[in-house]
């Protein structure tokens, strides 16, 4: 994670007036990261959501909400590992991300709420 944010970070420098949407897709298994620390990761969501980067955390077998949330990630989402959990994530992801796009057209945030139901 740290080396994606940080290379995605590197990369938008030079560019001013962007929304940045980050989601992060994993098993719960640890890859025991020794560059990136989860305090470091941590910080460098929270600096990030600052600046219109929306993180989203998609999970499955491993507490998800508990996990996102020590590295201050509020937008979830938990699915089953079987065909057709992984099918309605992905239609719900689809769903969410139209949602936000719209978003940022009509100039609102959806920093926090990406995964609520829109009505």
């Amino acid at each position: 994670m740290g080396e994606g944010i940080s290379k995605l970070k590197n990369n938008l420098l030079l560019i001013k007036n962007y929304n940045v949407l980050v989601t992060i897709l994993s098993d719960g298994e640890e890859n025991a990261s020794v560059e990136y620390s989860g305090a470091t990761i941590k910080k460098m969501i929270e600096e990030l959501k600052l600046n219109n980067w929306t993180f989203t955390y998609i999970g499955t077998d491993h507490d998800v909400k508990k996990f996102a949330l020590s590295i201050s990630i509020t937008n979830t989402m938990h699915f089953d590992k079987t065909e057709e959990g992984i099918k309605n994530m992905f239609v719900e992801e689809g769903n969410a991300r139209m949602s936000y796009s719209l978003g940022i057209r009509n100039k609102k945030n959806s920093t926090d709420d990406f995964y609520k139901k829109k009505k």
